[in-house]
């Protein structure tokens, strides 16, 4: 019925909570299929044994390519009707795969959502994510929402994402997922969702999606967006999800980091904020009023910090 993709990279501290999460699930037929990132560390040896203690288990190790290689890898390698993610550091309440399950095979959909919870380093809740019941297709393509950009809160039918060629970006650390969502919630005939935290998301502070190192590749993902809409013949349709996108994710995302990152890393902010400012240029013909405006008023915001707190003048 469904096949949960793991990838694993140096996560011995975690592994055994989150395999154990899925091997408990309620939902019987399941596969579990973990993608050895090229670990350094026990990580390798745990998830041996893991498989070899339990027949649901997969295991396949790789050289380390990143994380859109090991999930394409598992979907390659998933057999069932329906295939979920879960990343290596999280783990699931132990309905989630048949509650989700049940809910697309009685409202024949591709696609369902759930909410989440966001747990830090020392086990405390921070926030719940919830997730709109009984929207529209277009409604549920909402890149502004914490629920859409995850392929972890989410189940997929294997062959709607198989007879499009759905799958992850490669050599992109930020917005692959977010990328892989805009096209199967575009081919998907039926989105459903299920206003429940099933799954548990570990602010892990030094996984990738929070390394200010990577936030560059957000562009490429928005040049993406813009060929994967003009080759579909649906950019004017979709110009204002790009610019949403934009907007959330090329602007306020990579200023948000820039804002935290610590005094030890001047010489990166420098490198990185002018990155930024030359991919911004490159979408001009998507700005709006509400864009420049708030892209101003986010660089002179930074200006004002950095001239604050480490005494020294940007120029541009």
């Amino acid at each position: 019925m469904v096949s949960i993709i793991i990838p694993a990279f140096n996560v011995e501290k975690y592994i055994i909570k989150c395999v154990e999460s899925a091997l408990n699930q309620t939902l019987e037929d399941i596969e579990i299929i973990i993608i050895d990132d090229g670990s350094t560390d026990g990580t390798s040896k745990i998830c041996m044994e893991l498989e070899r203690k339990n027949k649901k288990i997969k295991y396949k190790r790789i050289e380390n390519s990143g994380c859109s290689v090991a999930r394409n890898l598992g979907l390659s390698l998933s057999t069932k009707e329906f295939v979920a993610f879960l990343d290596s550091d999280d783990w699931v309440e132990k309905t989630m795969y048949e509650d989700l399950y049940k809910k697309a095979k009685s409202n024949n959909s591709d696609i369902v959502i759930c909410g989440f919870r966001k747990i830090n380093e020392k086990g405390n809740l921070l926030s719940t994510v919830k997730v709109s019941e009984n929207l529209t297709k277009d409604e549920y393509i909402d890149c502004k929402t914490e629920w859409f950009s995850s392929p972890c809160n989410k189940i997929y039918r294997k062959e709607m994402l198989k007879k499009y060629s759905v799958d992850f970006l490669l050599n992109v650390y930020t917005g692959e997922d977010m990328f892989f969502n805009f096209k199967a919630f575009f081919y998907a005939d039926k989105i459903s969702a299920i206003d429940f935290p099933y799954y548990n998301y570990y602010m892990n502070q030094y996984s990738v999606s929070n390394n200010y190192k990577n936030r560059t590749d957000i562009y490429i993902v928005l040049q993406k967006l813009i060929e994967f809409y003009e080759m579909n013949r649906v950019y004017e349709e979709n110009i204002k999800k790009i610019q949403e996108c934009l907007l959330y994710h090329g602007i306020m995302y990579p200023f948000d980091v820039l804002q935290k990152m610590k005094e030890n890393k001047i010489d990166e902010w420098e490198k990185i904020y002018e990155e930024i400012r030359k991919n911004i240029k490159k979408f001009k013909e998507l700005e709006t009023l509400e864009i420049k405006k708030y892209y101003f008023y986010r660089r002179f915001r930074l200006k004002m910090m950095f001239l604050k707190k480490y005494k020294i003048k940007l120029l541009k």
